[in-house]
Formats: C-alpha cells, sequence, structure tokens
C-alpha cells in the first residue's frame, strides 16, 4: 500500500467510473481512497473492505463479501445530515468497494488528540451521532464499529459525520477496546442498543477527565450491562437536547410510528377555471309563446280593424 495523500501506482479505475487518486487512511476494515467519478468529476471517497482472503477461494471471504455488499446497498437509504452518503456500490474481484460523500475535515480522533471536548460540544457531537444512528435504524441496518475513528467533523461548517454503517468487518476483537458492548463481546448480539452504548462510550472519551456534568446521569444509564435496562434512542435524544438548553424536536417522518389518526381531508380542489369559483351565468330570454294560424289570424284582424 502507498503512504497516506499518495497516489496509488496504476491510478486504478474501480467499476470502469471511479479513479482512485489517492489514499485517505486505512484500518482494520481496510482502506479508504480519494477518487474521481471519471463520470461526473466529482471527488468522492472509495471503500476497499479488507477481506480474510480471497473471495473466489475462500468461503469465509465470500460470505463477508456478501454481506458488506448487501448492508452497503441499505445504507444508500440512510438520509441524515450526519450520516455520510453513500453514493454506490460496486464489485471488482469479487470484492464489494463502497463509493462515499468525500467529507473534508478530520477525525474525531484526531480532535481528541489535542484535549477533550467541553460538555456542551461533547453533547452536540453526540446528538448528531444518536441522529445518525437513528436513521440507520430505521432501515435495519446496526453500526456495529461506533468509536472515534468513524466520526468526522467537516472544517468551516462544523457539521458532524458518521461513517462506516454497517460496513465493517462486524469483528470484535477489532474494535478499540471500551466502545464494544457487553452482548456483542459474549456473542453476535448487535443490535440498537448495543449501538447505544457505544454512544455512552463514545461520550465518556469526548469528555476525557471532564467531569460529565448534566451528561452524568445519561452515560450512567448508557452502560447499563442489561440492554432492556438502558434509556432508549428517544430518551436519550431528549437528555442530551436539555444538556444543551434545546426543546424537543418531532421524530423523523422515516422512524417507524405508531398508527394515527385518521389525516385531516385535503382541501377540496378549485374549479379548474381559475381556481375560483365561476360566476352564475344569466338566466336565458324565455322563448316568445309560440302561436297558432288561428291565433295569428285573430290578430292580424284586431290590428286592421285598430286602424280603421
Amino acid at each position: 500500500m502507498t503512504e497516506d495523500g499518495e497516489h496509488p501506482p496504476d491510478a486504478r479505475l474501480i467499476g470502469g467510473r471511479y479513479r482512485l487518486t489517492g489514499r485517505l487512511g486505512s484500518g482494520p476494515s481496510g482502506t479508504v481512497w480519494r477518487a474521481r467519478d471519471e463520470q461526473g468529476e466529482a471527488l468522492v471517497a472509495v471503500k476497499e473492505p479488507l477481506l480474510p482472503g480471497d473471495p473466489a477461494a475462500d468461503e469465509d471471504s465470500r460470505r463477508i463479501a456478501h454481506r458488506l455488499h448487501h448492508e452497503a446497498r441499505a445504507a444508500t437509504l440512510v438520509r441524515h445530515p450526519s450520516a455520510v452518503t453513500v453514493y454506490d456500490v460496486v464489485t471488482e474481484d469479487g470484492v464489494p468497494w463502497i463509493v462515499m460523500e468525500l467529507v473534508a475535515g478530520e477525525s474525531l480522533r484526531e480532535v481528541l488528540r489535542r484535549g477533550p471536548l467541553p460538555v456542551e460540544e461533547a453533547a452536540r457531537v453526540g446528538l448528531a451521532v444518536l441522529g445518525a444512528l437513528r436513521a440507520a435504524h430505521a432501515v435495519g441496518i446496526v453500526h456495529r464499529d461506533l468509536k472515534p475513528a468513524n466520526v468526522l467533523l467537516e472544517t468551516g461548517t462544523g457539521r458532524v459525520v458518521l461513517t462506516d454503517f454497517g460496513i465493517g468487518d462486524g469483528h470484535v476483537e477489532d474494535a478499540p477496546a471500551g466502545f464494544v458492548a457487553p452482548e456483542r463481546a459474549a456473542g453476535p448480539g448487535a443490535g440498537p442498543a448495543s449501538d447505544l452504548w457505544s454512544l455512552g462510550a463514545l461520550l465518556r472519551v469526548t469528555l476525557g477527565e471532564t467531569d460529565p456534568g448534566p451528561l452524568g446521569p445519561l452515560l450512567d444509564r448508557l452502560h447499563a450491562v442489561e440492554p432492556a435496562a438502558r434509556p432508549d434512542a428517544a430518551q436519550t435524544e431528549a437528555a442530551l437536547r436539555d444538556c444543551l438548553g434545546l426543546t424537543a424536536v418531532p421524530e423523523p417522518a422515516r422512524e417507524p410510528r405508531p398508527p394515527a389518526a385518521a389525516p385531516s381531508p385535503e382541501p377540496e380542489p378549485a374549479p379548474e377555471s381559475a381556481q375560483a369559483p365561476e360566476p352564475t351565468p344569466a338566466p336565458a330570454p324565455e322563448p316568445a309563446p309560440r302561436r297558432t294560424p288561428l291565433a295569428a289570424l285573430g290578430l292580424l284582424l284586431a290590428r286592421r280593424s285598430e286602424v280603421d
């Protein structure tokens, strides 16, 4: 592999469309490259997953590649300002390459190397990450790899962006110590509650040795051993918003909701003429009464006698 920022030796073209131009970084789950979309000329990030072997010859690698492809496709449905946008999934030699939004900025891991965050900033980051997690959970994706390296802070805007939605390798042994929920460490029990446990771990790391203040009770509850004892996503959001002095907001429409009352009827469309009532037409004049021949002769004789 080349060093970060260097160009790959052959500027490889992936899927006949994405030209690799440099490595952005790598980790246990794979390598992320900067690339140019030769159809649209946009810059994108492309993740090359790291598999244990060749999918063509190794059944385990083939199974993992199939899962990664399926979950990456599902990740294209996640829509949230704090969720990295997945544009495309292309397969090269049995390996699914995931094409994503390129975020200019640095990871939370890099930010924390300079020191912990204030409580309010930690709550802001946590609230954004939680929103992305809820959007993923709504389409059936469990992140499974929530850690500071997968949280980006966009330069210039401060936007928080969560990456790697369900497209890590899922191996507990590769996750940083302290970010794996107890049920995952004991087996394959990953679910939304395990993501919330990891969110609590993330918040603790962002604060370092700082007193968590109003976040303390929430962090304790998120780290309950039993998933059912942890606050759910709505309760976690309420606690984070309360820490920031923000009012509650309606649930995102894409999340499941209980059946609601019948919707208000839509307004009746106006007449097609000009969307305004048509004027009432004036009544047509009644036709003159029809006279029989005898009546007409009598009228004629009467008029002649008047003249005489």
